[in-house]
């Protein structure tokens, strides 16, 4: 009985690993490169907190989009206009509550204030992404989950 309860669980948690890790890595690697290249040319905090946010999502979102893409790809040998539209969609779907919260607020807040608070850029910027990243993912996992369940892949 347990198990029957735990499958799907660990089901759901083995899909959001395969289609959160791979953007997670690259979108952390682009966070540090941006974020702590902007800080050697500035060293102002509001200035790395906003380039490591849109590193992390430049390379965050390129590597969701490349992915969905080339899953279409597979299924439609061609990506059209019309199937690179209805990607575009879903991601909007997916992501946007959770997006515009965390791009206008969230992130560019907690990569600010934890490098000061901590007197360390590097580990700020890894404090404030894991932050960020907690408060992000459950809109991101409802949203997902519901396009899941009613078919909006």
């Amino acid at each position: 009985m347990i198990s029957a309860i735990l499958f799907p669980v660990k089901a759901r948690v083995s899909n959001w690993i395969k289609r959160y890790l791979p953007a997670e890595i690259v979108g952390s690697i682009t966070l540090f490169v941006v974020g702590l290249g902007i800080d050697a040319l500035f060293h102002n905090p509001v200035f790395t907190a906003f380039g490591g946010a849109y590193g992390e999502f430049i390379g965050y979102y390129g590597t969701i989009l490349f992915n969905d893409l080339r899953k279409q790809k597979v299924k439609h040998t061609k990506i059209t206009a019309r199937i690179f539209i209805k990607t575009i969609k879903h991601l909007f779907f997916e992501f946007g509550v959770a997006e515009f919260l965390d791009s206008f607020l969230v992130r560019p807040f907690a990569l600010y204030i934890f490098p000061l608070l901590l007197h360390n850029v590097g580990l700020g910027l890894i404090v404030g992404k894991i932050a960020a990243d907690i408060i992000f993912y459950i809109p991101t996992i409802i949203a997902y989950e519901l396009r899941m369940k009613f078919g909006k892949e």
